[in-house]
This record gives C-alpha cells, sequence and structure tokens, in this order.
C-alpha cells in the first residue's frame, strides 16, 4: 500500500473566494446593517394585559351566574314535598327548623303571618278568659 501524505498532494480548491478586505470591513458593515433595519416595536404593558383579562373574567363570572340563576328554578311540588316530610317526622324539632332559616324566609314568614297588634290587643280587652289564651 502506498503511503498517503496529506501535504504532497495535489488539493482541490472549493470555489469560493472571500472579497479583499472584507474581514477587516465586516464589523463596520454589519453595524450599518443593524442600524438601518432597527424599527419601533409597540409595547403593550402587562398592567394593561392584566386588567383586560380581569375585567373579561368578572364578565364571564357575573354570565354564568345570572344564567345559574336562571336555570335554578324552585319547584313548587319540591316544597311540599319537604313539608310533608318535616310534618310528618316529629324527631325534627322547632329548634332544628330555626337553625335552617335564613333571613329571607323569616321575612317571608312575617309577611304571611301579617300580625297586627292592634287586632289583638282587641280581642284580649272583649275577652274574659285571658288565661286560656295564654296557656295554649
Amino acid at each position: 500500500m502506498n503511503e498517503f501524505k496529506i501535504n504532497d498532494e495535489n488539493k482541490i480548491t472549493s470555489g469560493f473566494s472571500t472579497p479583499d478586505g472584507y474581514f477587516s470591513d465586516f464589523s463596520l458593515e454589519l453595524n450599518k446593517k443593524l442600524k438601518l433595519t432597527k424599527t419601533e416595536v409597540n409595547v403593550i404593558s402587562i398592567n394593561k394585559k392584566r386588567w383586560i383579562t380581569s375585567v373579561a373574567a368578572v364578565l364571564i363570572v357575573a354570565l354564568a351566574a345570572t344564567i345559574y340563576t336562571k336555570l335554578v328554578i324552585e319547584n313548587p311540588e319540591d316544597s311540599l314535598e319537604m313539608e310533608n316530610y318535616i310534618s310528618n317526622h316529629s324527631e325534627i324539632s322547632q329548634y332544628d327548623l330555626i337553625t335552617l332559616l335564613d333571613k329571607k324566609d323569616i321575612e317571608n314568614l312575617s309577611i304571611e303571618l301579617n300580625n297586627n297588634n292592634s287586632k289583638i290587643d282587641k280581642e284580649f280587652l272583649n275577652t274574659s278568659n285571658i288565661e286560656d289564651y295564654l296557656t295554649e
């Protein structure tokens, strides 16, 4: 086998060559091109994005709440079933019922009862057996 020597053999040229003074003027030419290509960029603030997303979130929650309240309709049959259940099960005390009432329920009860103190006072004045009313 023949010995191979890199430096002694004919070299093949690539066909590409660099122009004269290319590397000496390279940094100047690059800086000129960079200065020419700079354009002004529109910057959107993070706070503006955060404000827009928070408004969108509030609108979505409000829309969902209104849709939910429109869809949830109390069925009167359900309330009758609950009343029957409560009246038929004696283990539920009045204190248990009181804890389940909220302000809206209490206001509805006061409207339904419509207590008029003047009528009660007249009734007590006209009867002689007040004790019967108090003991009942």
